[in-house]
């Protein structure tokens, strides 16, 4: 009887293991990401950029164009107002990409602009057609 009891002993352990392994893979292995709290606030060095975008009509073009850029990397925060054709774009600091911004507004059927913050445009690059 004792001889079994080793092997029922040894085959607990290993199972244990096994699944021990399994469960926290994330962290033995490296993945593991600690999960952030409502509270917990990570601070980000931003700055802000406003967009022109015409064509837009509806509240569908406003969350299409949310959702977009909101994917794009460096990307903190997105408002888009349909009714003054403005879109407010919160970027980290340290990954602004402005030209994406604006070629993925622009794939999707609208037409961007950049805003100085004195309201006026600003001319990107050459490849602009007036009106």
């Amino acid at each position: 009887m004792f001889k079994n009891l080793k092997v029922v002993y040894i085959a607990g352990f290993v199972l244990l293991t096994l699944f021990g392994a399994y469960y926290y893979q994330d962290i033995l292995f490296g993945d593991y990401q600690p999960k952030k709290t409502p509270n917990q606030t990570v601070a980000v060095e931003t700055v802000e950029r406003k967009f022109n975008v015409d064509g837009m009509f509806c509240v569908s073009c406003k969350n299409k164009i949310e959702k977009a850029v909101q994917n794009l990397p460096g990307v903190v925060d997105v408002d888009v107002t349909p009714s003054s054709n403005e879109m407010v774009v919160t970027y980290d600091k340290s990954n602004e990409n402005v030209q994406q911004t604006l070629a993925t507004v622009k794939n999707l059927g609208y037409t961007p602009g950049l805003k100085s913050n004195t309201g006026k445009l600003q001319v990107l690059d050459f490849n602009v057609t007036f009106k």
